[in-house]
């Protein structure tokens, strides 16, 4: 088994296949940030998948958290983990789909050490991309504390990516971000979906990440139906981290 100490860069890349951004995934905020931690540990031209260890401590101070929470905690997030599913496909009964864990290992030590390996299944969407996949430097997700956030940050890199335009526009079913966000129980009431999840997420996304988002609801039939959302360029976010890589570099 082929083991590596996780590396913490900021400005390392998140790369996978677009078929796991657009599929359904339901975790916590921490469990989604060591996920993508794990994922920009991946070399394209690693021939297969490593095991990943850290230090719980390091971990801790990477992610910003107290270490104190982090060591109660990491048995059940690892527990939670190995129970977290990929689902790439649709609901329609005709249609392929496939679902399989983001994780298949997950080892403490009894000395502060812990041993994370990505699931082999998942070896095809992360592993020598070399189109329909998103990238996105870790440093942009990292201070969200939303795990929505993350998930509509994601999807709009994805689609932004295809078309490569400075500015564009994209139109979501609102059904079926409450669906890939798996939170169509939580979320029952529409007012509530746009509330505790659109401009929260919105919100995060203009103030921490490379993008700049606006949205506008679409009704259909006097209800709310549809989001279009407007993705740009952030320059402020830009100027900010080449200024800080500048004087880091001094």
């Amino acid at each position: 088994m082929d083991n590596k100490m996780i590396v913490y860069d900021k400005k390392y890349y998140a790369v996978m296949a677009n078929d796991i951004v657009k599929g359904k995934q339901e975790m916590t905020l921490m469990e989604a940030r060591i996920i993508r931690l794990l994922i920009t540990q991946v070399v394209k031209q690693d021939p297969e998948l490593k095991t990943y260890t850290c230090r719980i401590q390091d971990l801790a101070d990477f992610l910003n958290i107290t270490s104190d929470n982090i060591y109660r905690n990491i048995s059940d997030i690892c527990d939670n983990l190995l129970k977290r599913l990929v689902r790439v496909g649709t609901k329609n009964p005709k249609e392929p789909w496939k679902k399989f864990q983001w994780i298949q290992l997950a080892e403490y030590d009894g000395k502060g050490n812990i041993t994370l390996k990505l699931s082999e299944q998942i070896a095809p969407f992360v592993l020598e991309l070399n189109s329909w996949f998103t990238q996105y430097q870790l440093e942009n997700i990292l201070g969200f504390n939303s795990f929505y956030a993350i998930r509509i940050y994601e999807i709009l890199k994805c689609d932004s990516g295809i078309t490569r335009d400075e500015q564009s526009e994209f139109t979501y079913k609102l059904d079926y971000l409450r669906e890939i966000f798996n939170c169509t129980e939580k979320y029952k009431n529409i007012n509530d979906f746009i509330k505790k999840v659109i401009e929260i997420s919105v919100r995060e996304i203009n103030d921490k990440s490379d993008i700049l988002v606006s949205y506008e609801l679409k009704k259909t039939s006097r209800k709310f139906t549809d989001i279009i959302f407007t993705v740009g360029i952030n320059g402020r976010n830009y100027i900010k981290r080449r200024n800080e890589s500048i004087l880091n570099a001094k």
